[in-house]
Protein backbone atom coordinates (compact mmCIF):
# COMPACT_ATOMS: atom_id res chain seq x y z
CA UNK A 1 0.00 0.00 0.00
CA UNK A 2 2.91 2.08 -0.22
CA UNK A 3 2.32 2.63 -3.48
CA UNK A 4 -1.07 3.87 -5.88
CA UNK A 5 -3.55 1.11 -6.34
CA UNK A 6 -6.54 0.68 -8.25
CA UNK A 7 -9.36 0.37 -5.88
CA UNK A 8 -10.90 -2.27 -7.69
CA UNK A 9 -8.66 -5.08 -7.81
CA UNK A 10 -7.38 -4.22 -4.53
CA UNK A 11 -8.91 -6.72 -1.83
CA UNK A 12 -9.52 -3.41 0.08
CA UNK A 13 -13.62 -2.97 0.95
CA UNK A 14 -15.22 -0.11 -0.67
CA UNK A 15 -16.02 1.15 2.78
CA UNK A 16 -12.68 1.87 4.05
CA UNK A 17 -11.65 3.14 0.05
CA UNK A 18 -14.07 5.57 1.45
CA UNK A 19 -12.03 6.12 4.91
CA UNK A 20 -9.47 9.01 5.86
CA UNK A 21 -6.52 6.13 5.54
CA UNK A 22 -7.14 6.78 1.75
CA UNK A 23 -7.25 9.36 -0.81
CA UNK A 24 -8.26 9.01 -4.42
CA UNK A 25 -6.43 10.76 -7.07
CA UNK A 26 -7.83 9.42 -9.89
CA UNK A 27 -10.53 7.19 -10.51
CA UNK A 28 -10.12 3.95 -9.14
CA UNK A 29 -6.83 5.17 -8.03
CA UNK A 30 -6.19 5.64 -4.51
CA UNK A 31 -3.07 5.73 -2.26
CA UNK A 32 -2.61 6.23 1.76
CA UNK A 33 -3.92 9.30 2.48
CA UNK A 34 -0.19 10.21 4.29
CA UNK A 35 1.91 9.62 1.08
CA UNK A 36 -0.67 11.62 -1.11
CA UNK A 37 1.61 15.00 -1.28
CA UNK A 38 4.85 13.22 -2.90
CA UNK A 39 5.63 14.22 -5.85
CA UNK A 40 6.60 10.32 -6.58
CA UNK A 41 3.53 8.74 -5.13
CA UNK A 42 1.19 11.72 -7.33
CA UNK A 43 3.51 10.59 -10.77
CA UNK A 44 2.22 6.81 -9.92
CA UNK A 45 -0.89 7.64 -9.69
CA UNK A 46 -1.17 9.79 -12.42
CA UNK A 47 0.52 7.06 -14.91
CA UNK A 48 -1.19 4.35 -13.25
CA UNK A 49 -4.50 6.23 -14.40
CA UNK A 50 -2.82 7.41 -18.08
CA UNK A 51 -0.49 4.41 -18.93
CA UNK A 52 0.58 5.77 -21.88
CA UNK A 53 1.43 9.14 -20.60
CA UNK A 54 4.81 10.66 -20.49
CA UNK A 55 5.66 13.03 -18.07
CA UNK A 56 7.00 16.79 -19.44
CA UNK A 57 7.72 20.21 -19.01
CA UNK A 58 8.06 21.33 -15.04
CA UNK A 59 6.88 17.87 -13.89
CA UNK A 60 9.98 16.15 -15.49
CA UNK A 61 12.16 19.38 -14.80
CA UNK A 62 11.57 18.28 -10.94
CA UNK A 63 12.10 14.46 -11.15
CA UNK A 64 15.17 15.46 -12.55
CA UNK A 65 16.35 18.48 -10.18
CA UNK A 66 16.13 20.68 -12.71
CA UNK A 67 15.69 24.45 -11.58
CA UNK A 68 12.15 25.37 -12.22
CA UNK A 69 9.66 26.57 -10.06
CA UNK A 70 6.95 24.25 -9.10
CA UNK A 71 3.72 24.88 -10.62
CA UNK A 72 1.37 23.01 -8.61
CA UNK A 73 0.35 21.58 -11.68
CA UNK A 74 0.92 17.59 -13.12
CA UNK A 75 2.36 17.98 -16.58
CA UNK A 76 2.35 14.90 -19.44
CA UNK A 77 2.30 14.58 -23.00
CA UNK A 78 0.35 12.18 -25.09
CA UNK A 79 0.38 11.49 -28.21
CA UNK A 80 -2.64 13.91 -30.52
CA UNK A 81 -5.02 11.14 -30.83
CA UNK A 82 -5.10 9.76 -27.53
CA UNK A 83 -8.36 9.87 -25.71
CA UNK A 84 -9.34 12.70 -23.63
CA UNK A 85 -8.25 12.34 -20.12
CA UNK A 86 -9.20 15.52 -18.47
CA UNK A 87 -8.38 15.71 -14.56
CA UNK A 88 -8.01 18.35 -11.84
CA UNK A 89 -4.04 19.35 -11.46
CA UNK A 90 -2.92 17.82 -14.69
CA UNK A 91 -2.00 19.67 -17.83
CA UNK A 92 -2.16 17.37 -20.90
CA UNK A 93 0.09 18.03 -23.82
CA UNK A 94 -0.48 16.90 -27.23
CA UNK A 95 2.84 15.98 -29.01
CA UNK A 96 4.07 12.88 -30.99
CA UNK A 97 7.47 12.77 -29.57
CA UNK A 98 10.61 10.99 -31.20
CA UNK A 99 11.90 8.04 -29.76
CA UNK A 100 15.41 9.85 -28.68
CA UNK A 101 12.75 12.94 -26.75
CA UNK A 102 12.22 10.36 -24.13
CA UNK A 103 13.99 8.30 -21.20
CA UNK A 104 12.97 6.08 -18.40
CA UNK A 105 14.01 6.94 -14.85
CA UNK A 106 12.75 4.98 -11.86
CA UNK A 107 10.23 2.56 -14.49
CA UNK A 108 8.76 6.19 -15.13
CA UNK A 109 8.87 7.95 -19.06
CA UNK A 110 10.27 10.68 -19.02
CA UNK A 111 11.07 13.48 -21.65
CA UNK A 112 14.58 13.88 -22.11
CA UNK A 113 16.40 17.44 -20.50
CA UNK A 114 16.48 18.74 -24.36
CA UNK A 115 12.74 18.32 -24.88
CA UNK A 116 12.26 19.75 -21.38
CA UNK A 117 14.35 23.01 -22.44
CA UNK A 118 12.54 23.43 -25.68
CA UNK A 119 9.13 22.74 -23.66
CA UNK A 120 9.30 25.38 -21.27
CA UNK A 121 11.24 27.94 -23.33
CA UNK A 122 7.60 29.69 -24.29
CA UNK A 123 6.77 30.06 -20.92
CA UNK A 124 9.43 30.94 -18.61
CA UNK A 125 11.10 34.43 -18.40
CA UNK A 126 14.45 34.83 -20.05
CA UNK A 127 16.61 34.57 -17.12
CA UNK A 128 15.21 31.69 -16.25
CA UNK A 129 15.59 30.35 -19.43
CA UNK A 130 19.41 30.65 -19.25
CA UNK A 131 19.54 29.14 -15.95
CA UNK A 132 17.74 26.11 -16.94
CA UNK A 133 20.04 26.32 -20.12
CA UNK A 134 23.03 26.27 -18.02
CA UNK A 135 21.84 23.36 -16.01
CA UNK A 136 20.74 21.31 -18.73
CA UNK A 137 23.74 22.14 -20.90
CA UNK A 138 25.69 20.67 -17.32
CA UNK A 139 23.96 17.38 -18.15
CA UNK A 140 24.12 16.84 -21.88
CA UNK A 141 26.77 19.29 -23.48
CA UNK A 142 25.87 22.79 -24.47
CA UNK A 143 27.16 21.55 -28.36
CA UNK A 144 24.19 18.66 -27.81
CA UNK A 145 22.04 20.94 -26.43
CA UNK A 146 22.29 23.75 -29.10
CA UNK A 147 22.31 21.37 -31.99
CA UNK A 148 18.96 20.13 -31.02
CA UNK A 149 17.37 23.83 -30.35
CA UNK A 150 18.94 24.39 -34.03
CA UNK A 151 16.83 21.41 -35.07
CA UNK A 152 13.81 22.79 -34.03
CA UNK A 153 12.93 25.63 -36.60
CA UNK A 154 9.54 26.54 -36.52
CA UNK A 155 8.57 24.94 -33.15
CA UNK A 156 6.85 27.78 -30.52
CA UNK A 157 9.28 29.63 -28.49
CA UNK A 158 12.68 28.33 -30.82
CA UNK A 159 14.08 31.80 -30.84
CA UNK A 160 14.13 32.36 -27.32
CA UNK A 161 15.51 28.89 -26.63
CA UNK A 162 18.27 30.14 -29.14
CA UNK A 163 18.65 33.58 -27.68
CA UNK A 164 19.06 31.82 -24.17
CA UNK A 165 21.54 29.22 -25.07
CA UNK A 166 23.67 32.27 -26.50
CA UNK A 167 24.52 33.06 -23.25
CA UNK A 168 24.50 29.33 -21.32
CA UNK A 169 27.51 28.48 -19.19
CA UNK A 170 28.05 25.18 -18.47
CA UNK A 171 30.39 25.64 -16.25
CA UNK A 172 27.75 27.70 -13.60
CA UNK A 173 27.88 25.25 -10.54
CA UNK A 174 23.92 26.51 -9.16
CA UNK A 175 21.60 29.26 -10.32
CA UNK A 176 22.05 31.37 -8.16
CA UNK A 177 25.83 31.46 -9.75
CA UNK A 178 24.08 31.90 -13.42
CA UNK A 179 21.73 34.96 -12.31
CA UNK A 180 24.56 36.24 -10.87
CA UNK A 181 26.99 36.38 -13.92
CA UNK A 182 24.23 37.68 -16.09
CA UNK A 183 23.63 40.66 -13.79
CA UNK A 184 27.57 41.06 -14.05
CA UNK A 185 28.16 40.71 -17.56
CA UNK A 186 25.01 42.91 -18.51
CA UNK A 187 27.03 45.68 -16.25
CA UNK A 188 30.12 45.38 -18.24
CA UNK A 189 32.40 42.98 -16.24
CA UNK A 190 31.92 40.75 -19.40
CA UNK A 191 35.53 38.92 -18.33
CA UNK A 192 33.90 37.19 -15.82
CA UNK A 193 33.93 33.57 -16.09
CA UNK A 194 33.10 30.67 -14.17
CA UNK A 195 35.39 27.54 -13.81
CA UNK A 196 38.89 28.97 -14.05
CA UNK A 197 41.50 27.69 -12.03
CA UNK A 198 43.68 30.21 -10.16
CA UNK A 199 47.19 29.09 -9.65
CA UNK A 200 49.85 30.68 -7.83
CA UNK A 201 53.13 31.70 -9.21
CA UNK A 202 54.90 28.60 -9.33
CA UNK A 203 52.00 26.85 -10.65
CA UNK A 204 50.34 25.43 -8.12
CA UNK A 205 46.54 25.44 -7.57
CA UNK A 206 45.25 27.73 -5.28
CA UNK A 207 41.00 27.68 -5.66
CA UNK A 208 38.17 27.84 -8.17
CA UNK A 209 36.28 30.90 -7.50
CA UNK A 210 32.96 30.73 -8.74
CA UNK A 211 33.49 33.85 -11.13
CA UNK A 212 36.84 35.00 -11.77
CA UNK A 213 38.55 37.62 -14.03
CA UNK A 214 42.19 36.17 -14.37
CA UNK A 215 43.68 39.39 -15.59
CA UNK A 216 42.30 41.97 -13.29
CA UNK A 217 42.86 39.59 -10.59
CA UNK A 218 38.89 39.55 -9.43
CA UNK A 219 37.53 36.75 -8.03
CA UNK A 220 33.66 36.20 -7.16
CA UNK A 221 32.38 34.04 -4.35
CA UNK A 222 28.13 33.17 -4.07
CA UNK A 223 27.64 32.02 -0.31
CA UNK A 224 24.45 30.12 -0.33
CA UNK A 225 22.98 28.44 2.33
CA UNK A 226 25.47 25.78 2.65
CA UNK A 227 28.16 27.91 3.56
CA UNK A 228 26.23 30.56 5.85
CA UNK A 229 24.31 28.06 8.22
CA UNK A 230 25.30 25.27 10.23
CA UNK A 231 28.24 23.95 8.45
CA UNK A 232 31.17 25.41 10.14
CA UNK A 233 33.80 23.06 8.38
CA UNK A 234 32.52 24.86 4.86
CA UNK A 235 32.91 28.30 6.43
CA UNK A 236 36.35 27.48 7.16
CA UNK A 237 37.09 26.29 4.25
CA UNK A 238 35.78 29.25 2.36
CA UNK A 239 37.61 31.92 4.80
CA UNK A 240 41.12 30.06 4.23
CA UNK A 241 40.29 30.20 0.39
CA UNK A 242 39.52 33.49 0.23
CA UNK A 243 42.52 34.50 2.38
CA UNK A 244 44.52 32.49 0.25
CA UNK A 245 43.86 34.14 -2.83
CA UNK A 246 44.26 37.91 -1.17
CA UNK A 247 47.60 36.81 -0.30
CA UNK A 248 48.29 36.40 -3.93
CA UNK A 249 46.79 39.58 -5.12
CA UNK A 250 43.21 38.87 -5.86
CA UNK A 251 40.49 40.94 -4.73
CA UNK A 252 37.50 38.78 -3.44
CA UNK A 253 34.31 39.65 -3.64
CA UNK A 254 32.00 37.53 -1.28
CA UNK A 255 27.66 37.58 -2.22
CA UNK A 256 25.07 36.17 -0.61
CA UNK A 257 21.01 36.46 -1.52
CA UNK A 258 20.48 39.51 -0.36
CA UNK A 259 22.51 40.76 -3.58
CA UNK A 260 20.83 39.04 -5.70
CA UNK A 261 17.72 40.77 -4.97
CA UNK A 262 19.32 44.52 -5.20
CA UNK A 263 21.31 44.11 -8.06
CA UNK A 264 22.94 47.77 -7.72
CA UNK A 265 24.58 46.82 -4.51
CA UNK A 266 26.25 43.50 -6.36
CA UNK A 267 27.11 45.85 -9.14
CA UNK A 268 28.91 48.27 -6.30
CA UNK A 269 31.10 45.50 -4.88
CA UNK A 270 32.11 44.70 -8.05
CA UNK A 271 33.03 48.19 -9.23
CA UNK A 272 34.86 48.75 -5.59
CA UNK A 273 36.80 45.43 -6.73
CA UNK A 274 37.97 46.26 -9.81
CA UNK A 275 38.87 49.84 -8.81
CA UNK A 276 40.85 48.19 -5.85
CA UNK A 277 42.75 46.11 -7.84
CA UNK A 278 43.64 48.73 -10.98
CA UNK A 279 45.09 50.59 -8.39
CA UNK A 280 47.31 47.97 -6.89
CA UNK A 281 48.65 47.04 -10.37
CA UNK A 282 49.47 50.70 -11.27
Amino acid sequence: MNQPFLGSSSGVPRQQLRSRRYRRLHRDVFVLTSLADSLAVQVEALLTAVPDAVLSHQTAARLMALPVDDDRLLHITRPPKAGICERPGVRTHRRVLREDEVHEQQGRALTRPERVFLDLAPLLSHVELVVLADAVARRVGLAALTSRAASATGARGVRRARAALALADPASDSPAETRTRLILHAAGFRALRHGLDVSDPDGGWLARPDLADPVAKVAIQYDGLIHLGDHPEQRRADIDRDELLRQHGWQVVVLTAVDLRHPQRMIDKVTAAYSRARRLQG
